[in-house]
């Protein structure tokens, strides 16, 4: 556009538009103006049925084109209410829309503006209300509205969830309306009114106001009827009546089955006042069993009173006769004594001779002595057999019993000797392989064997085998022994074993342990805390942010939490696993220690190191890593990168050759001396042009002898053949005259000048 002043109006925009008219007029017919953006405003209407129609006006900024020119409306409907097709809409084409026979829901419009070089959008919505609710009030209703409570029972639940209104009740408010005197309940404002406190007899009277969405409220009532209940008296029941036989003279009788519609509190058990002079123990009378032992021939009787709460009490009888015996004791009989001998290390124990003049009903057989135990195949039958029997005696006793409880015992003694004694056979267990990590290592000889038994077990390491391992004490003289703290290698141990007549044999065992296939996917971290200070729960929050800090698909896996020999903190030694196989270590040390140096507290316990449980520097392939202090121990003609070290990664290292930094140094010390020496050099010269003394005139001997008859004290300057001034002219002298000038110079004999020999010239 350009702006150009004219007589076309007073509004800017119109002197534009007018401006780029009279402009255009010499332009190319075919050229297109651009188009302008025209800003439109409509307002959404809101209407609620019955009413169906609503107007939407479009007002555009500028209202009109210049000129006095109308814009060009166009409204279209874009979405309308599902199932809706009644509407109706007036003037698509003018600047307000009518519509009518709208249905419920939300109608969207778009209306297009446009004139000449200009053009808008506008969306507008009409939202159709549903007509308006006729309000009816809420109806309460409790269930039940009458409920009666017999104490000791003091709860009841009202519920007022059935209420209902044409809306929405919003709330429920329960009060009580009558209720006993010192009854100050907590009524809960809900649909359901829960009591628990009605211990008090009476009548309560509950009432329910209900308020819906228009704050129209109804209420109802429920009553509650507490009652007293009676309380009757308890009823004694002392048992059955007992008949007992001697020699059996205890029973306990049973009052259990006594009841009361409460509690009974009390329980008192006596003797009937005809029996006091009967001789009985009696125990435990103050609860349901009553215990009673040395009775005699007789008739006894007993009484049990019990008592309620409320000191109501009753009573009953229970009787106990205690009759002559009807049999005879049964008579027992283990068998005769009896002798084995080794290696024969079973016997056989038969009680069937035993006898009764009724029936036995139990046997029971256990060993009074021995020299160790026994097994019994069936000691609760006549007939048993004992094994695991040794050298020694043994004593055996049988007790039976009838079907009066009469009790008989009998006993047999077994002799187990030893005619011939055959050597021990030893067995260490066999040769096996095992893979660290290895807490013990047990070597098993518990299958070594006797024909009596094995006296003495010894466990001896062989020469040959590895030294380092320590043995639980104790272990090498037993028939398993132990070893800990072992490492990779094969440890060779022999076992000794002696009976008791001194023979012996020996085994031997050898023990291949693996190296930990993880060994070089370990990692330790040595955390800043004791390790008597670590906690279980400190630790597995440990483990469980490690294990966050690495990869999602990788798992970790903890080996071992001890104790750094040299500080007391916590190590903590594991490897990190994926599907497929064990991420190498030093992966897992950098991955760490970039996480942690960008968050130190992520494990909450500060970390003092993360590294690798075995040195996995290679040492630039010239030398070979210090387990203990993690340093290179370079070959010979090998040192230490001292700037990768001290400014680099800070790793220990073999990269540089002695050899070449020997020549380096000495090619650095050549140089460092010739610069040197290059200064002091021109620092030198610098110092004597500095100090030169400027040029002095000087004077000249002439060649004719006017001139040196001429005044020597006057300057004199003589022309050469180069122009230059003479500053100092010799000559060798001839014959010299003994005598001199006064001035100093000398005179050949002939008074002649002197002859010029050599001339410097300046």
């Amino acid at each position: 556009l350009i702006a150009v002043r004219c007589d076309c109006g007073n509004m800017l925009l119109t002197l534009v538009l007018c401006c780029v008219l009279q402009v255009s007029e010499g332009l190319d017919s075919t050229s297109k103006l651009p188009i302008q953006t025209l800003h439109i405003s409509v307002l959404s209407k809101i209407v609620r049925l019955p009413e169906n129609g609503a107007a939407l006006s479009a007002y555009t900024i500028p209202a009109e084109l210049p000129g006095g020119e109308k814009y060009n409306y166009e409204w279209t409907l874009i979405s309308q209410p599902e199932g809706s097709s009644k509407g109706t809409m007036t003037d698509k084409n003018g600047e307000t829309l009518k519509l009518s026979n709208l249905s419920e829901g939300v109608y969207e419009f778009k209306v297009a503006v446009s004139g000449p070089g200009v053009y808008g959008e506008a969306l507008a919505n009409v939202t159709v209300m549903p007509p308006k609710r006729i309000n009816r009030p809420p109806v309460a209703i409790v269930k039940p509205a009458s409920k009666t409570v017999k104490l000791p029972n003091t709860g009841a639940v009202l519920d007022g969830s059935s209420s209902s209104d044409d809306d929405e009740i919003i709330a429920w408010h329960w009060e009580l309306q009558k209720g006993p005197l010192g009854y100050q309940p907590y009524l809960q404002d809900s649909p359901t009114l829960v009591l628990n406190n009605l211990n008090i007899t009476g009548n309560y009277t509950f009432t329910l106001t209900v308020e819906d969405s228009d704050h129209e409220k109804n209420s109802t009532v429920a009553n509650i009827t507490v009652l007293q209940m009676p309380d009757y008296p308890p009823v004694a029941n002392a048992g059955q009546d007992v008949i007992l036989y001697l020699p059996h003279n205890n029973v306990t009788l049973n009052g259990s089955l006594s009841s009361d519609d409460k509690a009974i509190v009390n329980w008192e058990w006596t003797k009937s006042p005809s029996d006091q002079d009967k001789a009985v123990d009696m125990q435990k009378t103050r609860t349901p069993y009553l215990e009673l032992s040395n009775l005699e021939e007789g008739m006894y009787t007993f009484i049990l009173k019990v008592t309620d709460e409320a000191d109501q009490f009753d009573t009953s009888t229970v009787h106990v006769f205690v009759k002559p015996p009807t049999n005879k004791p049964p008579t027992a009989y283990a068998g005769k004594n009896m002798s084995v001998s080794l290696p024969q290390t079973t016997v056989l124990l038969d009680g069937t001779k035993s006898s009764d003049d009724i029936k036995i009903v139990s046997w029971n057989w256990e060993m009074v002595s021995g020299p160790g135990r026994v097994e019994f195949s069936a000691k609760n039958e006549s007939v048993t057999n004992v094994t695991s029997l040794t050298k020694g005696q043994y004593v055996f006793k049988l007790t039976i019993t009838d079907g009066n409880g009469n009790t008989a015992a009998n006993t047999v003694a077994v002799t187990v000797t030893q005619n011939s004694n055959s050597p021990p056979k030893a067995n260490a267990g066999g040769d096996h392989t095992v893979e660290l990590p290895v807490d013990v290592l047990v070597l098993n000889g518990s299958q070594s064997k006797d024909d009596l038994a094995i006296a003495k077990w010894l466990w001896t390491r062989e020469p040959t085998s590895l030294a380092i391992g320590s043995i639980i004490a104790g272990t090498d003289t037993s028939p398993v022994l132990m070893l800990t703290n072992v490492v990779a290698g094969r440890y060779l141990f022999r076992l000794k074993v002696t009976d008791d007549q001194g023979e012996w044999d020996e085994d031997t065992v050898s023990v291949i342990v693996k190296p930990d296939p993880h060994l070089y996917h370990l990692v330790e971290l040595t955390l800043n805390i004791e390790a008597d200070k670590l906690t279980k729960s400190r630790s597995d929050s440990v483990v469980m942010k490690l294990g966050l800090l690495l990869r999602d698909a990788a798992s970790l896996v903890v080996r071992a939490l001890r104790t750094e020999a040299a500080t007391g903190r916590a190590v903590l030694v594991f490897y990190v696993e994926t599907a497929r196989n064990a991420l190498p270590g030093p992966t897992v040390v950098r991955t760490l220690k970039h996480k942690l140096a960008q968050d130190s507290v992520l494990l909450q316990l500060s970390v003092t190191n993360i590294q690798t449980t075995v040195c996995q520097n290679n040492c630039s392939g010239h030398g070979v890593c210090d387990q203990a202090t993690r340093q290179c121990m370079c070959e010979a003609f090998w040192m230490q990168d001292l700037l990768r070290k001290h400014f680099g990664d800070g790793d220990s290292n073999c990269d540089w050759s002695i050899l070449y930094v020997v020549i380096a140094l000495f090619t650095g010390f050549v140089c460092v001396v010739g610069c040197v020496w290059g200064i002091v050099c021109v620092c030198s010269r610098l110092c004597l042009c500095c100090h030169r003394p400027s040029k002095r005139q000087r004077y000249a001997l002439l060649d004719n002898n006017e001139d040196s008859r001429l005044p020597l004290g006057k300057v004199m300057l003589s022309e050469s053949e180069s122009d230059s001034d003479i500053l100092f002219e010799s000559r060798k002298p001839s014959k010299l005259l003994n005598g001199e000038a006064r001035n100093g110079v000398k005179f050949n004999r002939t008074g002649s000048g002197f002859k010029m020999e050599r001339r410097i010239k300046t």
